[in-house]
């Protein structure tokens, strides 16, 4: 599509509806045409939506900046610590400012504004009815504790509730602890380093605050601790007020001693939902997030009925709310798992052949063990219905049977085509497979690399990136590089030195975690080269380049790296 006309396009809502709806790589092709076309005016041309996509560079050189527009768009950290001092210098109510804006809170980005801004920046950040929270890393959280430590005219509901997790609890006068817990109740305890040991000395406060004894808490008490209630024992679970069921919903995980007490509590009948022999399918409803923890002897309670109804209602929320792969395919395990007569594994097709109609049912597949999936599954079918089928399918062993006729379909190598449509099938798949699978475009290695079809391990991705890269004219450009992510650490040093500054440059921040030394030493080097042009003003340099300053030891790095940090005073 040509400029104008793109540019045209963005301006209609219908247009704007799809591309947000289309792949992620439609969507980042999309934003660079308009970039390109009108590198001046990317405020007033980019969808406010679709803003993440901008690559950080360009936001690091506007001669004037309109902040009502800027903060109105969807950004990323990494981006909106590069206009934050801006913005907040120049907005008129530090309280407009939207969440993604406030995600760009950090010590680079604060230190010209006064200590009256950055406490205005801490408390926008607090939580709000009818805004979605600020997410903050621990990094951020433990600055903005520094810089209002020392002021006690600030009330907990006043300050970030994941902030509270850090706060210093001999400050917290004794009348003033409850208020403190009912704050913190509010906080994702996730966001906690496991090596600080937090929890347990915050749990242990709460105990003294609240005066909790014993493993028994009242419904007041589970009613105060909010979200901490995510982080205890077993044994509180089970001999608590039942009440302590409605905030575990809320949990981001559980763990197995937990969950087991968890459906202790729920088979003991003194809860709201009553005895389970008598639950129907909104009472499973009911359950909420509880479900998707609840193991197999739980499961095994409830007639068949009953459970492909509630599955039918279940599995499209599931999918809905991006429950990620990994616990949905637990949750659809544990849920339909039944065991199999050895000579019912030996039979042919008896549940019934499986087509389109079939997988149209949200309780699919769950009337099919591996023998049945095998036996009921024409390879043919394959060929006209193949997404409906991986969209459906999340146990392991069904998805291998998937895999395996595949390859008795296509001996020579998967088309193209058919790769696309793999989704968390895909996963199965071993770095022999990939090397036979035809991956020759962006929308082909997007859609494999796609996390929301769960984890790679190293050696798969590796294969899926090389596999791309074997394709004559086919690099690491700055498309690939913001597909990739951080695959990028799969790939051998040799490989990363092929990267080209302009490409880094244009692309997202890439997260080296999971990198060795000499890839990160390679990568910064790149990055160095790549924002090179910013070094005149140090802190934009610094923020541009530090996801690449990892753990890297060379004498240049650390120059680099402490020469930056001398330049970064926090605000006084």
């Amino acid at each position: 599509m040509p400029s104008t006309e793109l540019l045209n396009a963005v301006k209609d809502s219908t247009f704007i509806t799809n591309i947000l709806s289309a792949p992620v790589i439609l969507q980042q092709t999309c934003i660079q045409q308009i970039v390109s076309a009108d590198p001046l005016k990317i405020l007033d041309n980019v969808p406010d939506k679709l803003a993440s996509y901008i690559p950080s560079v360009l936001l690091t050189s506007f001669s004037s900046l309109n902040v009502q527009l800027l903060n109105k768009k969807i950004w990323r950290p990494e981006q909106a610590v590069l206009f934050m001092s801006q913005v907040a210098s120049s907005f008129g109510n530090l309280e407009d400012l939207s969440e993604s804006v406030l995600q760009g809170f950090t010590a680079s980005s604060i230190k010209t504004l006064s200590v009256q801004k950055i406490k205005q920046l801490v408390k926008a950040c607090r939580p709000r009815s009818g805004r979605s929270k600020v997410v903050l890393k621990e990094s951020q959280l433990t600055l903005m504790y520094n810089m209002i430590k020392d002021d006690t005219s600030l009330a907990f509901a006043d300050l970030p509730s994941d902030m509270l997790l850090y706060y210093n609890y001999d400050k917290v006068q004794t009348g003033s602890c409850r208020s403190y817990f009912s704050a913190l109740g509010s906080a994702d305890f996730s966001v906690l380093s496991s090596v600080l040991n937090k929890q347990s000395v915050l749990f242990s406060n709460a105990q003294s605050c609240l005066g909790i004894s014993g493993y028994k808490l009242t419904k007041d008490q589970v009613g105060v601790l909010g979200n901490m209630i995510c982080t205890l024992d077993a044994a509180y679970i089970q001999n608590s007020d039942p009440s302590i069921l409605e905030y575990l919903k809320n949990c981001t995980d559980l763990s197995s001693a937990q969950v087991t007490a968890v459906q202790t509590l729920l088979t003991s009948g003194s809860t709201s939902y009553g005895i389970p022999s008598v639950w129907t399918q909104q009472t499973l409803e009911q359950l909420g997030g509880l479900s998707l923890y609840l193991k197999q002897d739980f499961w095994a309670s409830f007639g068949t009925s009953l459970k492909k109804r509630f599955l039918k209602y279940y599995m499209p929320i599931l999918r809905t709310q991006k429950v990620s792969v990994e616990k949905m395919r637990l949750f659809f395990t544990a849920f339909t798992y039944k065991r199999v007569a050895r000579e019912a594994t030996r039979a042919g097709c008896t549940v019934g052949n499986i087509t389109a109609v079939t997988i149209s049912d949200d309780s699919f597949p769950m009337d099919y063990d591996s023998a049945q999936f095998d036996a009921c599954l024409d390879s043919s079918f394959l060929t006209y219905n193949l997404a409906g089928l991986t969209q459906k399918v999340l146990d392991t062993s069904l998805q291998t049977i998937i895999l395996n006729k595949l390859k008795q379909l296509y001996p020579s190598g998967l088309p193209e085509s058919e790769v696309q449509l793999l989704g968390s099938t895909s996963r199965m798949a071993s770095a022999a497979d990939i090397s036979q699978w035809n991956i020759t475009t962006t929308d082909t290695l997007s859609s494999l690399l796609d996390s929301t079809y769960g984890v790679w391990t190293s050696d798969q991705s590796k294969a899926v990136i090389m596999r791309y890269l074997s394709v004559t004219g086919n690099t690491l450009g700055t498309a690939e590089l913001n597909i990739i992510g951080s695959s990028v650490c799969s790939l051998d040093v040799s490989v990363l030195k092929n990267i080209t500054a302009d490409s880094l440059k244009s692309a997202n921040a890439l997260n080296l975690t999971n990198c060795s030394v000499d890839q990160k030493t390679t990568l910064y080097t790149i990055a160095n080269s790549s924002y090179y042009s910013q070094r005149s003003v140090s802190s934009t340099f610094y923020q541009l380049i530090s996801s690449y300053l990892g753990n890297s030891h060379t004498p240049v790095h650390r120059k680099h790296t402490c020469t930056t940090l001398i330049h970064q005073p926090l605000p006084a």
